[in-house]
């Protein structure tokens, strides 16, 4: 985490001394999962929990209306998942808990403006950096079951690279703010096949949320 703030503050402090087109982006986001099992007796529901998202972002100007903006972007994401999983013969598998992820997102977006207000569209990559799962799981068998707490990191379970799509809307405010929302989906499962303890291993994608504000160095507007 530490590292990562160190690489956003120097792309910063970069910016600064740029005078129109870098900027930087902060903001709010709400995470949920897709849900597809791969194994009949298999179960798996998510819910969306709110995180966070900072980032430096640079606008290359096309034409009068259109722009390419790279960014790199930090993101913590968190989610609810409770899975059940009885396709064993001889036991069982539930869990409650929360999966909380942190990301390095590589947006690089095809923005078009119309007055005041833009729409953006492109590919992202993403930087799985930590994850780290908190519940309660059980355990049965022909002998019976126990429940158990656990609070564990999880960076190795899962996917650690994965590609999206993102799509967003916008309007650019005076003295160089902007507002806007961002909806990504992910194309690749976030689940392993490396998984070392019991879990779902169908397929998760990732579905984020994000409003922003931001603000460019040197606008005029």
């Amino acid at each position: 985490m530490r590292s990562v703030l160190l690489t956003l503050g120097s792309l910063l402090l970069a910016a600064s001394g740029a005078q129109a087109q870098f900027g930087i982006r902060a903001g709010l986001n709400t995470t949920t999962l897709t849900t597809k099992a791969v194994r009949t007796g298999q179960e798996g529901s998510a819910k969306a929990r709110t995180g966070y998202q900072v980032g430096v972002f640079y606008e290359q100007k096309l034409s009068e209306h259109l722009a390419v903006v790279p960014e790199l972007q930090f993101s913590r994401q968190s989610t609810n998942l409770d899975i059940e999983d009885y396709s064993v013969a001889d036991g069982g598998y539930a869990a409650m808990y929360k999966l909380q992820t942190s990301y390095l997102h590589l947006p690089v977006l095809m923005r078009g403006h119309v007055g005041r207000f833009y729409a953006e569209l492109g590919p992202q990559a993403s930087l799985l950096v930590a994850a780290h799962e908190k519940g309660t799981e059980t355990i049965g068998s022909f002998s019976g079951s126990y429940s158990r707490a656990f609070d564990r990191p999880a960076t190795d379970q899962y996917r650690r690279f994965d590609v999206g799509v993102v799509a967003g809307l916008g309007v650019q405010l005076p003295a160089g703010l902007a507002i806007g929302i961002r909806a990504s989906t992910g194309l690749l499962s976030l689940t392993s096949a490396q998984r070392s303890h019991p879990g779902y291993d169908g397929e998760l994608r990732s579905q984020v949320l994000q409003a922003s504000v931001s603000y460019q160095f040197g606008s005029r507007s």
